[in-house]
């Protein structure tokens, strides 16, 4: 992951010495195959060894205890066998395996039976207790919906997807006041509107930064478990919207120059009358003579700008007479204004003060959580030597393993879009590979490990939700997780969604389709493969990302527990290097359906709406070239035609549109119509490669 000096400024971690894979490390770490019968078989014997878990736990952290229950048992008489078997109970399984040893020793059926319905009803109540509230409440006002069931494996996952919803709605509402805060302050300050949003430094767009099982946990624990209601929790959370994304500024100044705005001139050879004399009248009509000369002058041309002095020639306007003819004849005279040379002159650009203001909206701020619910997280929970704070990690571990199996571990962070670019741009490679990382990096924290987990190319909706591991081979097979990629289903897709190539599945497929390479060769793109300790075959593949500042080689992977990360990994030294078959690493990046694009361009990407602050006085719903705005129309620079064809991020766009100076006079500024203010705000402004394919129509 990445790590922060005392600067704020990121570096990466260094290589440790390798070391050898232990067997439930490579079973994370690989990638897999379904096998729903297998799954089904696996998910039968995690039911069957639920109550082993705790007995194998306890007999792997105490085994001088286990030793010592065996002789007990073994030298115990038949009536004290009860008192052995309660000691070898208590060696595997702690209280609870005394309990269940102890109840079998008796000698009675029917208190056996009634002993054990008692356990049950205590380990659904304890179960009950170490979940927050809020699930059960879900669960509850279900009602006759057969999905919300206390006797459905599956409610638990139903309930939590339908809070899980809720909450993000309060979030994503929390994140729009804060875009609309924004708005406000640049308004407030009277700032300029277009400098301030390109100056928007966004954490939140790049990572939300909440957790919603400790949020239900916080909740439920607030009210101590009793009474908790969504609509409750719903209104809470609604109340501390405006602080879920907190909002510093700075006040900045930018000298802007004004550009000096000059004519060419181009001449033109004019007919000119010099005399006109009266030659009689014939009929009661006057009769004139006319005398012509051919002379030059000239006509403004184009309209040109300088940003620094220029001496230019100057002219001025003079009114001439030229004639007009009737059936080739000259009939009479008309005035003309035409431009004659007038010496030279030297223009110099002026320059004005912009105010602007750097706004930085930083990650979710968890501490609102605790506001929300009025609970003092470093107070004693009642009842308890713990703290309101202990309670809800409990409690949200509680529900973690019980939806997923397994905590997480919540370390990765995802890059910001600055960070990004900073890496890629230092990149030594061509423009297609930095293509490859950068879709690869652009996961890194927001995709969970999930064994066998294969997508298509582009964002897949269904990372993230619960499912059922269906690949077999692992310790997670069988059992419900947040899905996601497999290492080899990672590096796949980016390759489908960077180049529309797929590598093949599986670690060993992919190896088989690429061919070895030396450390000298190695370039961002290329692959790294690592082998089973034993060596018998290739268990993880790992795309390389290029060398920080210090020369590290860096890689970004999905690591097996924990999902996509970009690190330098202990075991870096071992990997095998190997480039993909079958890959034109020089190809223009950009979709095939359209031909080659003419050439690739640098631009800075805004998007925006029909509304004042966006469009000012042109807010009135139609282009420059006179179609009504409609979503994805791009206004840019008139250096573009209109249809000209630009492609960016993958998707086709059609110039239909100008702008004020600032888009005209910035031939890489993009501007995308989007029909919502909010909606324009949240995609914000970046920088990206785009390719152009057509110039015109």
């Amino acid at each position: 992951m990445i790590a922060y000096n005392s600067h704020g400024r990121f570096t990466f971690p260094k290589s440790q010495e390798v070391i050898p894979m232990s067997e439930p490390a490579k079973q994370q770490m690989g990638d897999g195959q379904d096998n729903f019968g297998q799954a089904a078989g696996k998910a039968a014997q995690v039911a069957k060894q639920a109550s082993k878990k705790t007995a194998k736990q306890a007999a792997a952290k105490g085994a001088a205890a286990a030793a010592n229950a065996a002789k007990t048992v073994k030298a115990g008489a038949e009536g004290g066998k009860a008192i052995a078997e309660i000691a070898a109970g208590t060696a595997s399984g702690g209280p609870w395996g005394a309990i269940i040893s102890a109840a079998w020793a008796m000698r009675r059926t029917l208190f056996k039976i009634l002993v054990c319905t008692c356990l049950v009803l205590v380990f659904l109540i304890v179960m009950i207790a170490s979940l927050p509230s809020i699930i059960w409440d879900c669960l509850i006002s279900g009602g006759n919906d057969p999905a919300f069931s206390i006797n459905n494996s599956a409610s638990v996952v139903v309930a939590y997807d339908e809070l899980t919803d809720d909450v993000t709605a309060q979030v994503d509402a929390g994140y729009d006041r804060t875009l609309a805060s924004v708005e406000t302050i640049i308004q407030d300050g009277g700032y300029d509107h277009d400098l301030s949003m390109q100056a928007l430094i966004n954490y939140a767009q790049s990572s939300a930064g909440y957790d919603v099982s400790y949020i239900l946990a916080a909740y439920s624990a607030s009210l101590q478990q009793q009474n908790t209601s969504t609509a409750d929790m719903l209104a809470k959370l609604g109340g501390v919207t405006g602080q879920m994304f907190p909002i510093t500024s700075e006040e900045k100044k930018l000298e802007r120059t004004i550009p000096v705005t000059y004519s060419t001139y181009k001449a033109t050879t004019v007919t000119v009358v010099t005399s006109v004399q009266v030659n009689g009248i014939v009929n009661g009509i006057t009769r004139y003579s006319y005398t012509t000369e051919q002379r030059t002058y000239y006509l403004p041309d184009e309209v040109l700008e300088s940003e620094t002095a220029i001496t230019v020639p100057k002219h001025k306007a003079v009114t001439v007479t030229i004639p007009t003819y009737s059936n080739g004849s000259i009939s009479g005279t008309r005035n003309v204004t035409y431009y004659e040379a007038d010496g030279e002159e030297t223009l110099k650009p002026t320059t004005e003060i912009i105010k602007y203001v750097e706004c930085t909206i930083h990650p979710f701020d968890n501490s609102v959580i605790a506001s929300a619910f009025g609970v003092d997280m470093s107070a004693q929970y009642p009842g308890t030597a713990i703290t309101y704070g202990d309670v809800t990690r409990n409690m949200a571990n509680s529900l973690k393993m019980t939806i997923y199996g397994t905590l997480g571990s919540g370390t990765v962070v995802p890059l910001t879009d600055a960070e990004l670019i900073a890496f890629v741009n230092m990149q030594n490679c061509n423009a297609t590979r930095k293509h490859i990382i950068t879709t690869g990096l652009a996961l890194v924290g927001k995709v969970p490990y999930f064994w066998g987990g294969k997508s298509a190319a582009g964002w897949n909706d269904e990372w993230n939700t619960p499912k059922l591991v269906t690949a077999a081979g692992s310790s997670s097979s069988g059992t419900i997780r947040p899905f996601g990629l497999d290492c080899s289903g990672f590096s796949d897709w980016t390759y489908k969604t960077a180049l529309g190539i797929s590598l093949h599945d599986g670690t060993g497929g992919q190896w088989d389709n690429s061919t070895a390479i030396t450390t000298e060769e190695l370039l961002p793109g290329d692959l790294g493969f690592l082998m089973e300790s034993d060596g018998s075959d290739w268990n993880h593949v790992l795309i390389f990302a290029g060398y920080a500042a210090d020369g590290t080689r860096m890689w970004v992977h999905s690591a097996g527990g924990t999902g996509v990360v970009f690190n330098s990994p202990s075991y870096e030294g071992s990997l095998r290097l190997r480039r993909p078959k079958n890959v034109d690493f020089d190809q223009p990046v950009g979709s095939t359906a359209y031909g080659e694009p003419l050439y690739a361009q640098q631009v800075n990407v805004t998007h925006y709406c029909a509304c004042t602050k966006c469009c000012g006085t042109n807010a009135d719903g139609y282009t420059a070239s006179g179609k009504a705005v409609q979503r994805g129309m791009v206004a840019m620079s008139s250096y573009y035609p209109f249809g000209t064809q630009i492609m960016i991020d993958g998707i086709m766009y059609t110039v239909e549109d100008r702008g004020a100076s600032g888009i005209e006079n910035d031939i890489s500024r993009v501007d995308i119509f989007v029909p919502d203010h909010n909606e324009a705000l949240r995609l914000g402004c970046y920088d990206t490669t785009a390719y152009i394919y057509r110039i015109g129509r």
